[in-house]
């Protein structure tokens, strides 16, 4: 899988830009607040139709302009798709994503055009935070190749938020009854039960993956980095019957409380090192180390469950690593198309990327100038897209 072309207009602080990037390593520097984070955020949009960095789809689109559109296209399995995001902030129906000029009703429709896996900063929650971080992760793991897991996910949710007004009404005593939280527990129960299968699935392989990557990149044998899954559940022979019972011995506690206490929004990831938890006992450099390995993990799971290479995006992260572990870094991803930011240029060494790119910013207008041979970037007037 890979990006052929990315059209960007009014998003963020591009008014217009059309890029052609390499099949390899596109590295693009400048310094901070040029714009390189917003072409990642784009290519983001267009696979998850979601920003990684905002929840307010309204903040990308470029002060004082009415919408803004972002495109890629994707040439993946031998077959070109082209993927259209538009935002306009002041109209009821903010969002409009379509695929091949034609407009999807639901968000699964999107799931898996194109994959892709984003490693920034940020990232280093995934060991340092909490549960709700991991559990994000995994989500959009693995909603990228089972659009059934996505479709579960978005069942389980909408059951989870009206079993908790209710349990809120009956805390107040405004109303409600233990009858209707009962039929709600039975409609969350089978997507529960795809959830937590999918997810146990998908660890037995990103354990392995990532205690492998691990060792790739940091170079160091004694260290054993191992990921297991913790459940809110017992562990019974389905799924379904935990959860409906797990649901009717919490009833009483979940009322007085108001929010659902168990079930797969409440499970987590165990991150170990040499058998000790990373979050109290790993140094800064191995929880860096190790969310880049969850992250590469996930590009090696979506290829190895998906059938094809996703695109990997980071995002200034070549600053933190020394010299040795940027090269086993690149050495891993030599298999995607990358895109890869960074404040200078000579973060990436030894020639390592095929494309370089300088992202400038004047009169707060991003501008991108290639500075490697080979293809030239194409600015070019873009027509905008029809999302009538």
């Amino acid at each position: 899988m890979r990006i052929e072309e990315i059209t960007l207009r009014n998003f963020r602080n591009y008014r217009e830009m059309t890029l052609l990037p390499h099949e390899g390593v596109n590295l693009f520097f400048g310094a901070n607040g040029s714009g390189k984070t917003n072409l990642l955020e784009a290519v983001h949009y267009c696979a998850l139709g979601k920003s990684h960095r905002v929840t307010s789809d309204q903040s990308v689109v470029r002060i004082g302009e009415s919408f803004g559109v972002c495109d890629v296209t994707v040439l993946a399995g031998g077959v070109r798709r082209k993927i259209s995001v538009r935002l306009v902030p002041n109209e009821i129906n903010k969002k409009t994503i379509m695929i091949d000029s034609r407009k999807i009703q639901r968000f699964s429709d999107m799931m898996g055009c194109l994959q892709c896996v984003i490693f920034s900063p940020e990232d280093l929650g995934l060991i340092r935070e909490g549960p709700s971080v991991r559990r994000r992760y995994l989500d959009m793991m693995i909603s990228q190749i089972n659009r059934g897991y996505f479709i579960a996910l978005q069942q389980y949710r909408s059951g989870l938020e009206q079993r908790n007004a209710l349990l809120r009404d009956m805390r107040s005593g405004s109303g409600g009854s233990r009858k209707v939280l009962e039929v709600f527990e039975q409609a969350m129960a089978a997507p529960a039960a795809v959830i937590v299968a999918e997810r146990k699935k998908v660890i037995d392989l990103l354990s392995e993956l990532s205690s492998e990557t691990y060792r790739n990149i940091s170079g160091l044998e004694n260290e054993d980095f191992r990921i297991g899954y913790h459940s809110s559940l017992r562990e019974e022979a389905s799924v379904e019957e935990a959860f409906c019972r797990q649901m009717a011995e919490n009833r009483e506690d979940d009322i007085r409380l108001g929010v659902t206490s168990a079930g797969p929004h409440r499970d987590d990831l165990n991150l170990s090192l040499n058998k000790k938890n990373m979050k109290v006992f790993a140094s800064q450099g191995q929880i860096r180390t190790a969310a880049l390995s969850l992250k590469l993990a996930q590009m090696k799971v979506l290829k190895k469950i998906g059938g094809d290479a996703p695109v990997l995006l980071l995002d200034d992260v070549m600053s933190e690593l020394d010299k040795n572990r940027r090269m086993r870094l690149v050495s891993e991803i030599s298999d995607y198309q990358t895109f890869i930011t960074c404040t200078d240029e000579t973060d990436l060494e030894l020639d390592m990327a095929p494309r370089v790119y300088h992202v400038t910013s004047g009169n707060g207008e991003a501008r991108v100038e290639e500075t490697s041979p080979g293809r030239p970037m194409v600015l070019k007037e873009t027509a905008e897209p029809d999302f009538t």
